[in-house]
């Protein structure tokens, strides 16, 4: 039978790894001295600022929210390592139609200072829109409870607002990292936290082969501020901290060879502390360097799986543009699009 080189086998293997490696974990069956079995334990709805899980921009979206792929300011949101690969100033604005009439706006700017490195600005907003508001209401005769008349309106949202840094350690090494401010408001009541990421960016020089290592949302613990009797004792606020290691192959042409046609396929590996692991793949095929399709698929989630998009490059005199849409299926809660316009100069 003949055998197939190592160098073949390298980016299979790493893949299948990354794969294997995020799979949820089986909890060990020990029984107790009463003969029950424990139930397994899940870390599910133990965190706040859940807006920063959210998709921040299509390209990412469509290929399953993996961090691997470099290009345009838009890395920032995700491996701020990426921001390397703009030759000078890029900028990129996204709207997201999130669930329930939730609207998502995130925006992104960066310049790059040759050997100084790779400086970014980046905000986010969500908007849930406005809300009945209502209290239960206590009939004493009758011990029950009951929803009162409408008591006017309320709304919640999220803001984050963040500087990132960039630089190229080596012609294959990058990392990065972001620093940002961020807030949750829910009516009066509020909450603010500063978190930072950290992300780095390798091109093995196997071929095409990239690594990457991303840890975000990293901060510590804070407290709503606003409370009155209607809303109750405040309570501590943990961060929606994940760890990723990804890679990325291109199967076909080559990531950093623009204006050909390529076929990149993207495996990433997440460990949430709010949730079980989880896998995300994706393939982008790119129609000489104009035109991409972009699919995936999210495992190991409740409501999420198939992911899509395409994208579109134009060019014009001193710039150069891109359009790109996503659309991520979450099952009963119905569907996500995204729209993202990127320019760089």
């Amino acid at each position: 039978m003949k055998s197939v080189p190592v160098r073949k086998s390298l980016p299979l293997l790493l893949m299948a790894l990354c794969m294997f490696g995020a799979l949820p974990s089986q909890a060990q069956n020990v029984r107790t001295a009463a003969g029950i079995d424990p139930p397994d334990f899940q870390r599910t709805a133990q965190t706040g600022f859940q807006f920063l899980h959210l998709p921040t921009t299509a390209r990412n979206a469509a290929m399953a929210g993996t961090h691997v792929a470099s290009g345009d300011a838009s890395a920032a949101f995700n491996n701020p390592a990426n921001l390397t690969a703009i030759d000078n100033i890029d900028l990129s604005i996204s709207h997201i139609s999130y669930i329930a009439d939730i609207q998502y706006n995130t925006a992104v700017a960066a310049k790059n200072f040759g050997v100084w490195g790779v400086l970014g600005v980046r905000v986010a907003s969500l908007d849930a829109g406005d809300m009945v508001r209502t209290e239960n209401v206590l009939d004493e005769v009758a011990n029950t409870t009951s929803r009162s008349a409408d008591l006017g309106t309320f709304t919640a949202g999220n803001l984050l607002v963040g500087v990132t840094y960039a630089r190229a350690i080596t012609d294959r090494l990058s990392v990065g990292g972001n620093v940002s401010y961020i807030q949750e408001k829910l009516a009066e009541t509020e909450v603010n936290n500063l978190s930072i990421d950290f992300g780095v960016y390798f091109e093995t020089g196997f071929r095409s082969l990239r690594l990457a290592l991303v840890a975000k949302n990293i901060g510590p613990d804070a407290e709503y501020v606003g409370f009155t009797e209607v809303f109750g004792i405040p309570q501590s606020v943990r961060m929606p901290i994940d760890f990723r290691f990804g890679v990325a192959y291109d199967f076909l042409g080559s990531e950093a060879t623009p204006g050909q046609s390529r076929l990149s396929g993207y495996l990433e590996g997440v460990h949430p502390n709010d949730g079980p692991e989880r896998v995300h793949a994706a393939l982008e095929y790119e129609v000489l360097g104009m035109f991409a399709a972009r699919g995936g698929y999210r495992m190991n989630y409740d409501e999420q799986g198939i992911t899509a998009g395409a994208g579109v490059n134009f060019s014009n005199i001193g710039f150069n543009g891109r359009f790109d849409y996503a659309y991520v299926d979450y099952g009963r809660l119905s569907q996500t699009h995204i729209l993202t316009l990127g320019i760089g100069i």
